[in-house]
């Protein structure tokens, strides 16, 4: 038998988790949680928002999800919806950082529940220069 191989390690040394508190969102982020207590990836989860008054309601959400099992950084960043979008904010932070993967809910707060792919997750799929995880 040959020794374990811990490829995938090193492909998922540094991981940014967009959420909005759907449940979406929080289902990516249990995918992220498991990768870190397996392969010690390290966390950024990134909320944007135009007006943020949602931003404390949806560190909680992350926090219960935790539960003090990994460290994470928790990234709240606003955005101008006249020159901006949520898929832009999450592209700029990937390039303004040194993620391998994003790790993302398919859908996110959209009405519309025939979409299984929402518009956010399509743009950042299609144009993120790192590996995209859509969950589902």
């Amino acid at each position: 038998m040959s020794e374990p191989s811990y490829t995938v390690s090193f492909w998922l040394r540094e991981l940014l988790v967009p959420v909005d508190g759907s449940g979406s969102s929080l289902k990516a982020l249990d995918l992220a949680i498991d990768f870190a207590m397996r392969y010690g990836s390290r966390l950024t989860l990134l909320y944007v928002c135009e007006r943020c008054e949602r931003a404390e309601e949806v560190r909680s959400l992350v926090e219960k999800r935790i539960n003090g099992r990994i460290e994470y950084s928790f990234r709240v960043v606003s955005y101008d919806s006249r020159v901006s979008s949520v898929s832009n904010e999450i592209l700029r932070a990937i390039a303004d950082g040194n993620y391998d993967v994003v790790i993302m809910g398919a859908r996110g707060t959209t009405v519309n529940s025939d979409l299984s792919v929402g518009s956010t997750a399509m743009a950042v799929a299609s144009n993120a220069p790192v590996t995209v995880i859509l969950v589902r």
